[in-house]
């Protein structure tokens, strides 16, 4: 048997084996496996490597049955990337825009088996086997279909997107672009030139690889618009706040705050049970609620989802269990709790933050953000004594993540209790070494 191998053979064979790899790496790098919404267009990839391997197998063998498999994959390839951008856009799978996917899809699937949908032609010197008719006409509105959820996708994730991670969206925003919109119209100059589907390829190529890049750099990227996240707060049994956390600027105290959800809480007595959960719509977004034996948990947000339920679900369980001793004690002082950032960091660590809204802001932080908590602003001052250093020590911890000063005072504590554990005769013997090598 005379195989065929043609350039786009082997163009073929390599975007299956790098779309395969994308796929898998987006299963395998940390900060991507965790994410659910990530499954459907995981396995969109996973087609779209079926997708070019059997033509590229259909054009090698010069097998019609071969090119039918391929044209078969569009299919499920398409449904998946769908559904995958639902969810990732709508937080459900079902929309109007699976309709007209939907509707070319039944006489693309009969078109598949009719042998006059498909034709042996030469393309750039090299025989090869091409859509005819009305498949070819399907099939490129099914892929146009495809590349405009595609680019509508990484549009409005780009428009969407809060300021400190805009940079990583203009990254995925370009990689969508290349992927869908360029692609398709360097595709259409196939009907002039054939060469052009390897310049396609190529271009498709290297944008799906900048936005598999972008998401597994940052995966806030995709929790960008289902729904938005504002505030977290845990107040113990008798009302009194414990913790306190905001994904947005907001000017309501914790007190103020804690109170209004002790008012919602008399008023859902009825319905709110330890280990339950109520929604309560606000005037712009809903209030979650999640009692357990020792706290209840409230998590402000734009809409209500399961994703956001489970995590607040986790949260509030994690939190009763790492703080049950001051729980019990009913210790109600705020920095007995500030460890709770470590759950923040577990659990919603993939929502982005919406306090700095410009580049100039940065300069002209205010109020809260422009500092860190009390208790740990009290405890800097009894470490650095000299005030020009503590002042210094201070604006770096500003500019770092939230949970950074408790844990940078909590290892200052540690390594105060090894120094004190040290035997005088150790320190003497220790003073006694730096002196010989002076």
């Amino acid at each position: 048997m005379i195989l065929n191998w043609t350039p786009e053979v082997i163009i073929d064979i390599l975007l299956a084996i790098i779309l395969f790899i994308l796929a898998v790496l987006t299963y395998e790098i940390p900060t991507a496996k965790k994410i659910k919404s990530l499954f459907h267009i995981r396995l969109g990839f996973t087609c779209f490597s079926l997708f070019f391997l059997f033509e590229g197998l259909s054009f090698l063998f010069m097998n019609i049955f071969l090119n039918q498999i391929h044209s078969l994959i569009l299919l499920p390839m398409a449904f998946f990337f769908f559904i995958g951008i639902n969810y990732i856009m709508r937080d459900s799978a079902v929309s109007m825009n699976l309709i007209p996917l939907f509707l070319f899809s039944i006489p693309f699937i009969y078109l598949i088996f009719l042998p006059e949908s498909y034709i042996y032609t030469f393309e750039y010197g090299y025989l090869t086997i091409s859509w005819s008719g009305l498949l070819f006409i399907v099939g490129i509105v099914i892929q146009l279909i495809l590349a405009t959820m595609v680019f509508y996708w990484g549009l409005k994730t780009y428009i969407n997107t809060p300021f400190l991670i805009k940079k990583e969206a203009k990254l995925f925003f370009l990689g969508t672009f290349l992927a869908s919109i360029c692609a398709n119209i360097i595709y259409l100059f196939t009907l002039v030139n054939p060469i052009f589907v390897i310049f396609t390829d190529i271009i498709f190529v290297i944008g799906v690889i900048i936005f598999i890049l972008a998401i597994i750099k940052e995966p806030k990227l995709l929790y960008i618009l289902p729904f938005t996240i504002y505030r977290i707060i845990v107040k113990e049994r008798n009302g009194f706040p414990l913790f306190d956390h905001d994904w947005s600027k907001s000017e309501v105290s914790e007190t103020l705050f804690t109170g209004f959800i002790n008012a919602v809480q008399l008023m859902s007595q009825e319905v709110m049970d330890v280990g339950g959960l109520v929604n309560i719509q606000l005037e712009e977004g809903i209030l979650i609620l999640h009692e357990s034996k020792l706290i209840t948990v409230g998590l402000v947000a734009s809409k209500s989802s399961k994703l956001l339920r489970e995590t607040l679900i986790k949260f509030s369980t994690d939190f009763q269990n790492k703080f049950e001793k001051e729980l019990k004690e009913s210790c109600v002082d705020m920095s007995r709790y500030e460890a709770a950032y470590e759950l923040i960091e577990k659990y919603f660590s993939n929502f982005p933050y919406r306090i700095i809204s410009s580049r100039k802001q940065i300069l002209l932080l205010s109020g809260k953000y422009a500092k860190i908590p009390l208790e740990l602003d009290n405890k800097l001052k009894t470490v650095f004594k000299d005030q020009e250093q503590y002042e210094k020590v201070k604006s770096e911890l500003i500019k770092t993540p939230i949970s950074f000063p408790s844990e940078f005072l909590q290892f200052y504590d540690e390594m105060k209790k090894k120094i004190i554990s040290t035997s005088q005769d150790e320190q003497k013997y220790i003073d006694w070494e730096f002196d010989e090598n002076d």
